[in-house]
């Protein structure tokens, strides 16, 4: 049974065109840039996004892509392990919710995170660094959270933690090139909120088998508003040791279905929260 659920996950997914590539890379690599530097490389994902995939697809399959990997001057600002990042396989995720992003915020605020993470049932808990007792409802723009878990799938078990920040992102400021030296940038009309979340590992982590390790994790998440709910993007990174022989086909297949089970995981939560 294991075999056959990892033969079924083993296609890979299609390498992103360019323009997502640099979206993709620019959010995470400009995280912590001025608002209306990463509010433009949403709009640019958003795009990319619209034109080429279709986020309503029924199978994970057609929803996903895989970016260009990280680098070291991508990562060079964040405490990591001394891995190559270019060693990590890439996944990324598009999905749509029925909830818009002010609704998804408030899972990012649960200190237990079990209930919205089918691969950690047992323990995921979240700290918040600095933002917890503000960020949901705006009252500050950053949140910066520490997490532990243990992540369980049939590939490996491992204790491990990682840091995630989150950001909202007003997408209704100009393009970048648009504003004048020396000016703010504003938005003239209504706000158009997103948020954005970036989590990396500073260290490695060996699994409960004494066999497997995760080397290495990277993520960006985006939540961006649309009519009628919200559309998500999840790239992730990651460099695992299974201590078995497993093609990178199959181990991308199996992310890429896992992250497709946290989305259905967080959408139920939302339904038995917010209602539909």
């Amino acid at each position: 049974m294991i075999l056959a659920t990892l033969l079924a996950c083993a296609r890979a997914p299609e390498p992103g065109n360019p323009e997502f590539n640099d979206a993709i890379h620019q959010a995470f690599v400009g995280f912590d840039d001025p608002e209306v530097e990463l509010a433009f490389a949403l709009r640019e994902l958003e795009r990319n996004i619209d034109a080429n995939i279709d986020p309503t697809a029924k199978s994970s399959n057609d929803r996903a892509l895989a970016p260009d990997p990280l680098t070291e001057d991508d990562i060079a600002n964040l405490d990591h392990p001394d891995r190559d990042p270019e060693a990590c396989i890439p996944v990324a995720l598009v999905g749509l919710s029925a909830f818009p992003p002010e609704d998804a915020a408030a899972i990012q605020v649960l200190t237990d995170q079990t209930a919205v993470e089918p691969y950690s049932p047992n323990y995921f808990e979240r700290t918040f660094l600095s933002g917890g007792d503000c960020w949901e409802d705006r009252g500050c723009d950053r949140m910066n959270t520490f997490n532990d878990l243990v992540k369980e799938n049939f590939l490996m078990e491992v204790e491990t933690s990682f840091f995630k920040d989150f950001r909202w992102i007003d997408l209704g400021l100009p393009d970048p090139a648009d504003v004048p030296v020396g000016e703010e940038p504003t938005n003239p009309g209504q706000p158009r909120w997103a948020f954005v979340g970036r989590s990396w590992q500073d260290d490695s982590f060996d699994g409960k088998d004494g066999k497997s390790t995760l080397w290495q994790s990277y993520t960006i998440e985006v939540w961006i508003p649309r009519d009628g709910g919200t559309l998500r993007l999840l790239a992730l990174w990651s460099e695992t040791d299974l201590g078995i022989s497993i093609s990178d086909d199959v181990v991308a297949g199996t992310t890429r279905a896992g992250i497709d089970d946290n989305y259905k995981a967080q959408e139920k939560w939302l339904e038995e929260h917010f209602g539909r």
